[in-house]
C-alpha cells in the first residue's frame, strides 16, 4: 500500500484518513469544505463529521490508499487531482474491500498560505465481502 503521492498536501490528506480522527483530518480543511459521496453532498462541517465517523464506525480498522493518481489541474493557487481510492477493512467481522473514483480539490489559503482541502467528489464501487 505504499504510494508516491503528487504533493505533500496529498499525503497529509491520505494519511490524515486512516488515522481515524475526524480532528486529525478536519485541521486540512479550508472553511468552506464540501464533499459529494455517493450522491449525498455536504457543505457542513458537521455532516463531513458525522460521514467520516460513520464509515470508520462501520468498517473497522480500515485503511485508505490512493493509485492510479492524476493531477488534472496545478497552479500556485488551485490543484486538483482525480485517482482511485481504496479501502480494506473490516464489517461485521469479516473482510471488506472497496474501490471508487475521487476528485480533490485543495486551494492554497490567502490567510496561512497553506493548502486547504476544499471539495471531494467521490463514487464508490459495491464493496466486496470475503467469505
Amino acid at each position: 500500500m505504499e504510494n508516491k503521492y503528487p504533493t505533500e498536501h496529498f499525503a497529509a490528506y491520505q494519511e490524515a484518513l486512516n488515522l481515524h480522527s475526524f480532528s486529525g483530518i478536519s485541521k486540512l480543511f479550508h472553511e468552506k469544505v464540501s464533499f459529494c459521496h455517493f450522491g449525498t453532498m455536504m457543505t457542513d462541517h458537521e455532516d463531513v463529521k458525522e460521514f467520516h465517523e460513520n464509515f470508520w464506525n462501520t468498517i473497522k480498522d480500515v485503511k485508505w490508499w490512493a493509485t492510479e493518481i492524476e493531477t488534472i489541474y496545478g497552479d500556485e493557487k488551485c490543484q486538483i487531482y482525480a485517482y482511485t481510492y481504496n479501502y480494506s477493512g473490516f464489517v461485521n467481522g469479516e473482510k471488506a474491500e472497496g474501490n471508487g473514483k475521487t476528485t480533490d480539490v485543495f486551494v492554497k489559503s490567502d490567510k496561512t498560505g497553506k493548502w486547504e482541502f476544499i471539495h471531494a467528489h467521490s463514487s464508490s464501487a459495491a464493496p466486496n465481502h470475503d467469505d
